[in-house]
């Protein structure tokens, strides 16, 4: 586009020279609801992870027992694998402690592991119920955590504090000979029973920028990790974001959800350790889960606003937020206090970043684990799946599933777009690329002047006017249009978005133009003196990049510029360009 057709309002193109535009990093800052968990402190939580291998011990102890899938006597498991021929064999181990079991299949393959179930039997008491454990579905891209990703492992099991008890283990015999039982202590610690959970709106951290709290829809009560009790030195990495987000993804943690309500906080913390020590992930895999009673809770750390990427959705991890419900809902529903806690989130999340719950997306798959698509496919997906939606797996829950239509209906009520249409600034906010370009928002959309609308983010503003079209106004730019009064200056609306130049940027306004460059910073052209800078080929003549403002001079006003000045006389109106 000539920069003629760009000052006389013909804004197509404008989009693509913006996205051609070096991106400007959003903030490190979480802010809104939550307590920034890179700053938080280690816990004083006492857990730990006992791992122990359903073969007989090679250091001369005495060999864990095995029992035919019948129930009947007990003989020795054969450390040499001899009976590996039979199909399925059951494990029993003694176990003291822990509160959450899973089960590491070590040199099974995902699509190649048989079916893993367990049960417990209390001191002095029966064996409980067999629990099939599900295989892990999810995880990291290979391009993100990666550490762990290949780790082969049933999805965890809250059983409550075991005791002095004994857990049998059936499976595969082919899988005995390396598999292990996992026995997770999330440890205790003062304060899990829910009255005495804080919510805090807590300020954020030193350094960091929180979200106003104009923003389009309040956040939701959610507990954040020290709520939890997440001990901080167990995560591997600092968290990673993506660009933008388009979407959420809908799950369940496929647990009998048999907790109560005092021990959720525990139930996290041993998901997390599970997640972390077990599986090797950076970090509690979903953003946020949210437990059968209603109550949310920030799950990966990095900044709840924020677009972090989670190991909810191995190959659509990038670009998605996942939010769990605590429970398998294989064949029973979630509860009514679940369904709206999980509406709520997603919808505040979606007010954030600009994201239509009625709509669809566009995912690009990074392959790998469970993905129902190979790397690289680009898809389109609604804008709030369910996780089978992208994985080859049954979450959420056949029942869970039959629920993300009346998910979908609960967040367009809440983020009030059921049937409604977006507004042009909102629209402007997607085209442009939302979050991944412009930030989170920091003030609700309103009113300007002579009918105009705004909406103010971390990195630009978007400012919508009947004449001048709706256009993004950023950075250094920005800056400098509100230092001079925003749309009630002399500069009035943009006519343009920002536009990048070799070596800088320009946005054009109904009454001058901004330009910028690292060397002069954001300067302010205007009128005569502009159009003679423009006869002589704006920053690429002589003259270059506006190096002042326009300032009075005796008899006129002047502008200077990185090669020289143009000077305007009041009384004939004679330039004169030095």
């Amino acid at each position: 586009m000539s920069r003629r057709a760009a000052l006389s309002g013909t804004g197509a193109g404008l989009l693509a020279l913006l996205a051609a535009r070096p991106a400007q990093a959003a903030p490190a800052a979480v802010g809104g609801a939550g307590l920034s968990s890179a700053s938080a402190l280690p816990l004083p939580v006492s857990g730990s992870t006992r791992s122990l291998p359903l073969a007989a011990a090679g250091d001369g102890s005495a060999p864990l027992l095995r029992t035919a899938p019948g129930g009947g006597a007990a003989t020795a498991l054969p450390g040499d694998g001899a009976s590996a021929g039979a199909e399925l064999t059951e494990v029993t181990v003694d176990v003291d402690g822990g509160s959450l079991l899973g089960v590491v299949l070590g040199g099974a393959a995902a699509d190649g592991a048989g079916p893993v179930a367990v049960r417990v039997r209390p001191a002095g008491g029966e064996w409980g119920a067999w629990n099939e454990l599900a295989l892990v579905d999810s995880g990291p891209d290979a391009t993100a955590d990666g550490v762990g990703a290949g780790v082969v492992a049933t999805e965890p099991l809250w059983t409550g504090p075991l005791g002095t008890a004994q857990v049998q283990v059936r499976l595969r015999a082919a899988d005995a000979a390396t598999a292990r039982l996992e026995v997770v202590d999330p440890g205790e610690r003062d304060g899990d029973a829910p009255a005495a959970v804080g919510v805090a709106r807590l300020a954020a951290a030193p350094g960091e920028q929180s979200v106003d709290e104009r923003v389009a829809l309040a956040a939701p009560t959610i507990r954040t990790r020290a709520a939890w009790g997440a001990d901080e030195t167990l995560r591997k990495s600092s968290a990673s974001y993506s660009g933008t987000l388009k979407a959420a993804v809908v799950h369940h943690t496929a647990d009998p959800g048999s907790y109560t309500q005092a021990q959720v906080p525990a139930v996290i913390r041993g998901m997390y350790r599970y997640h972390t020590v077990t599986l090797g992930w950076a970090d509690l895999g979903y953003n946020f889960v949210v437990d059968r009673f209603g109550g949310i809770w920030e799950g990966r750390a990095g900044g709840t606003t924020r677009p972090v990427v989670g190991a909810h959705a191995g190959g659509f991890n990038v670009d998605t937020f996942g939010v769990s419900m605590m429970g398998d809902y294989t064949s029973v529903a979630p509860s009514a206090a679940c369904l709206e806690s999980i509406a709520q989130v997603i919808a505040w999340k979606f007010s954030l970043h600009g994201i239509d719950p009625a709509g669809t997306t566009r995912l690009t798959s990074a392959g790998g684990g469970t993905a129902r698509y190979a790397k690289g496919t680009t898809v389109t997906l609604r804008t709030v799946s369910a996780h089978r939606d992208v994985g080859y797996t049954a979450c959420p829950g056949n029942v869970g599933f039959t629920k993300m239509d009346s998910i979908r209906t609960r967040v367009a009520q809440l983020t009030g777009s059921a049937g409604t249409t977006a507004s042009a600034v909102d629209t402007a906010y997607a085209q442009l690329g939302g979050a991944g370009s412009l930030g989170s928002p920091t003030s609700a959309e309103g009113p300007a002047r002579d009918g105009g609308r705004y909406r103010h983010y971390q990195v630009g503003s978007i400012y919508s006017h009947p004449s001048a079209g709706t256009h993004a106004v950023l950075g250094l730019i920005r800056d400098k249009y509100a230092s001079l009064g925003w749309e009630n200056s002399f500069l009035g609306y943009p006519l343009t978005d920002e536009v990048a130049l070799p070596g800088g940027a320009f946005t054009h306004f109904q009454g001058g133009s901004i330009y910028f460059s690292p060397r002069t910073g954001a300067r302010v052209v205007l009128g005569a003196i502009r159009d003679k800078w423009a006869a002589l080929g704006w920053e690429t003549g002589r003259l270059g990049y506006p190096a002042s403002d326009e300032y009075d001079v005796p008899g006129g006003r002047r502008s200077d510029f990185t090669g020289g000045s143009i000077t305007w006389r009041a009384s004939d109106g004679r330039l004169t360009v030095r």
